[in-house]
C-alpha cells in the first residue's frame, strides 16, 4: 500500500529520484522531450538512464541526454530542460547555457543503502559550442525514531565556462555555483509524509553572459552587467497525503517554496499534485503550479547607460507564471515480462506553461526581455515527454 507513496517521497530524499523510484534492481529507462514556446523555439532532447545493482547495497547509475534547440533558443524561465539539469523557473541554481544549438551532458552516480542509511557520489557534464559545465556532488540520508524520520543534506559545486564565438568572441568567462541542502522528513500516519528543506546558494564569476544586449531609452546597445557574486537562500514545506477513492490508492502533494537573494530578488513558489491509480497499474498525475517573483534591484523598464548594473533579461524582472500539467503511466502486459527486448512501463505527460510577461515585437524594440513576439500577447510554453523503462 505504501509503495506509491514512498516513491513520490523520493524527491525529498538526496538520492538520485531514478535510482530510488526504479522498481528493479537493475534497468534502462528511456525519455524522449519537445519543449516549444512562443518566441519560435523548439527543443528535441532524447535521454537514457541505466542503472545497475552491482553488490547488496550498491548501485550504479549513467545518465546521458542530447539536446537539440532550433536557433539562438531565448527561452524565458526554462533552463536545462532535461532530466539532468530540471532548473524550471530557480533562478538560483542556473548552470547550463541559454543559447545553444547542440548539446551533450551526462551524469555517473555511484549511491549505497543500508537499513535506512543512504548515501550517493555524482559527476555530471555538459558542453557545447560555447559553453562547458562540470559539477560534482555529494548527498546522504540517515533514518531514525523507528524509521519515521529522515534525515539528509546534498553539496554541489559547478564549475563552467562560457566561451561564446563570432562576434561575443572574447566576452565570456567563468562561473562557480555551490550549492549546500539539508531537508528533514517526517512520517506522521501511514498515509502522511512531510518534509522541510533548507537551501544555500552562492554563486560568483560570469553571472550574466553576452547573448543579453541591453537597449537603452536612446536606442543604443550596451553589453549586460551583472554583480559578480549573489548568495541566496531558499525554503521550502512539502506535505504528501495518501487516500483511497474506493480500492485505488491516491495522494496529493502540496510543495510552497520562498526564495531570496542579496540582489533583492524574491520569489515564491506553489506547485499542487494530485497522484491516483485509475487502473489496477495505471496512474494519473494533474499538476498546478504557481510562481510569482518580484525584481532584482538593479532591473529597470528603460536604462540611461550611466547605470553600474544594467540587464534585459526577464528573468530577474518581476512576473507570475501558472504551469498546468497532466500525466498518464502504467505497466504493459506482464506476458512482456518474459522479453528483456520489451518494456515494462511507460509514461506520457504534457506541462503547459503562461506567463504574464507581454510580447516586444513593435519594431522599435524588438529584442527587448528577448520576447519575440506581438506586445499584445502572453508567454506561453510547453513541454511533452514520454517515457519507457525495462527492468533487466
Amino acid at each position: 500500500m505504501l509503495k506509491f507513496l514512498a516513491v513520490l517521497l523520493c524527491g525529498l530524499a538526496a538520492v538520485p529520484p531514478a535510482v530510488l523510484a526504479s522498481e528493479s534492481d537493475n534497468g534502462l529507462d528511456f525519455k524522449y522531450l519537445y519543449y516549444w514556446d512562443r518566441n519560435g523555439v523548439w527543443n528535441h532532447t532524447p535521454a537514457f538512464a541505466y542503472f545497475r545493482k552491482i553488490a547488496a547495497n550498491w548501485k550504479l547509475q549513467w545518465d546521458q541526454e542530447f539536446d537539440g534547440v532550433s536557433g539562438a533558443s531565448r527561452r524565458l524561465g526554462l533552463r536545462n530542460i532535461g532530466r539532468l539539469a530540471d532548473n524550471d523557473l530557480k533562478l538560483d541554481g542556473i548552470s547550463g547555457a541559454s543559447k545553444r544549438e547542440i548539446r551533450h551532458s551526462e551524469q555517473a552516480t555511484a549511491a549505497y543503502a543500508n537499513q535506512g542509511r543512504n548515501a550517493s557520489a555524482s559527476f555530471y557534464f555538459s558542453d557545447e559550442n560555447d559553453y562547458r559545465s562540470y559539477s560534482p556532488s555529494v548527498s546522504g540520508s540517515m533514518d531514525f525514531n523507528e524509521r519515521n524520520t529522515t534525515l539528509s543534506g546534498a553539496a554541489a559545486e559547478f564549475f563552467d565556462d562560457l566561451h561564446p564565438t563570432g562576434p561575443f568572441t572574447g566576452l565570456g568567462g567563468k562561473r562557480n555555483i555551490l550549492s549546500l541542502t539539508g531537508s528533514l522528513a517526517q512520517i506522521f500516519t501511514p498515509l502522511t509524509l512531510g518534509a522541510v528543506t533548507a537551501n544555500v546558494i552562492h554563486s560568483s564569476g560570469r553571472l550574466g553572459h553576452p547573448y543579453n544586449p541591453v537597449l537603452t531609452s536612446q536606442g543604443t546597445l550596451l553589453l549586460e552587467n551583472l554583480p559578480d557574486r549573489k548568495t541566496s537562500v531558499a525554503l521550502s514545506g512539502q506535505i504528501i497525503q495518501g487516500f483511497h477513492i474506493l480500492d485505488r490508492l491516491g495522494s496529493v502533494r502540496l510543495d510552497a517554496r520562498y526564495y531570496r537573494d542579496d540582489w533583492q530578488l524574491v520569489s515564491g513558489t506553489a506547485d499542487f499534485q494530485w497522484y491516483q491509480y485509475i487502473l489496477e497499474n495505471t496512474y494519473l498525475r494533474l499538476r498546478a503550479r504557481g510562481y510569482r517573483q518580484g525584481a532584482a534591484a538593479f532591473a529597470k523598464a528603460a536604462y540611461e547607460g550611466n547605470e553600474v548594473y544594467r540587464t534585459p533579461d526577464i528573468r530577474y524582472f518581476d512576473f507570475s507564471s501558472l504551469t498546468l500539467g497532466l500525466k498518464i503511466g502504467s505497466v504493459f502486459p506482464e506476458s512482456w515480462g518474459g522479453s528483456a527486448l520489451l518494456p515494462d512501463r511507460w509514461d506520457i505527460s504534457y506541462d503547459h506553461g503562461m506567463t504574464d510577461t507581454q510580447g516586444e515585437e513593435d519594431g522599435v524594440r524588438p529584442a527587448y526581455h528577448y520576447q519575440l513576439f506581438p506586445n499584445d500577447e502572453y508567454y506561453v510554453q510547453g513541454t511533452l515527454m514520454v517515457g519507457l523503462s525495462f527492468d533487466l
